[in-house]
This record gives C-alpha cells, structure tokens and sequence, in this order.
C-alpha cells in the first residue's frame, strides 16, 4: 500500500451555464465531488492538477486560478504521510475542453450539476452530519464528499451554517 505524500489538489470545473462537472467516488471515501488527487510525483501543484483531470475525466486544462486551500485532517486510502493523516490542500477553478471519458476505477455517475443540485447534495452531507442519515443510507445515496463541503463553501458554491460546516469537518477526520 502506497503512503500518502500529504498535498492534494481539488479542481472545481464549471461550465459558461454555471454547473458544476462533478461524480461519485468510484472508491474511499464515499461522496459527490469533483476532481482531486495526491501531488505525488507529479511536480507542482498545477501540474497534479492537469494531469488529475486527465486521468479521472480524460479532460484537458485549458486554465486555472488557485482559489483556496489548507491543511485538512482528512483521511485517505493510503497509509499516513510523515505529517500524520491529513493533506495540504490547493484548490483549482478550472477551465477544459476535450471529450469526457471518465476513469471507471475514479469516477461513477459523472454528470454536471446546477448549483440547486449542488447544494440539495450538500444539504445531504449536512443531514448525515447531524446524525439524520445513517453511514450505509450516505453510502448508498451520497452527498457531497465530507472535505469538499469547506473547499465548496469558501468559493460560494454551497452555503452552509458554521455549526454545520464545523460538524461536516469532525466527521471528515
């Protein structure tokens, strides 16, 4: 098993209609969200970047803008990096062209998402959040991936009160 390098990238894409290109996590962890990876050996961030929307929708960046991004205790699939579990995150608005072929090891129900639909699935995760939604019923129907609910906060995309924006990240440690 691989171990975690600690940094990930998050690249937003949203087309000239304002939706959303988002999908469900083919693996751990569960959730609706758009594309991110490990920076791994890829070089710089924008360079992860590029080749993460590559390799999850077979995309092409044409552009992109750092709009936020931290350090974050959230989990991953690999073992825990030298700095514990956790990523620092850069988060990407993106721009692309090409033709979708999403990775069936990355990417399940691709589709884009009205930003009314994107904040019904984040009105989902605050649900699971509070306790109102079990593990499997947030498994079988997801919301919004826990991690990303912050990244899509701060750009606007969902709103959400700080309570709940505060139980969404303890439940994504």
């Amino acid at each position: 098993m691989k171990t975690c390098d600690n940094t990930s990238v998050g690249i937003v894409i949203t087309e000239h209609q304002g939706r959303y290109l988002m999908f469900d996590r083919a693996t751990f962890p569960p959730g609706t969200a758009p594309v991110a990876g490990h920076i791994d050996n890829h070089g710089t961030a924008e360079d992860a970047a590029r080749a993460e929307v590559e390799q999850e929708l077979g995309l092409t960046v044409t552009g992109l803008r750092n709009v936020t991004g931290s350090w974050r205790n959230n989990p991953c699939r690999r073992l825990p990096g030298t700095r514990g579990t956790g990523h620092d995150w850069t988060i990407y608005q993106a721009t692309v062209t090409g033709d979708l072929t999403p990775s069936a090891r990355e990417a399940k129900n691709v589709r884009w998402l009205t930003p009314y639909a994107l904040q019904e699935l984040a009105d989902r995760t605050v649900a699971y959040a509070q306790g109102r939604l079990t593990d499997a019923e947030f498994k079988a129907a997801p919301g919004i991936e826990l991690v990303w609910m912050q990244w899509l906060a701060h750009i606007s995309a969902i709103h959400i009160s700080p309570d709940d924006l505060l139980r969404v990240d303890r439940l994504s440690r």
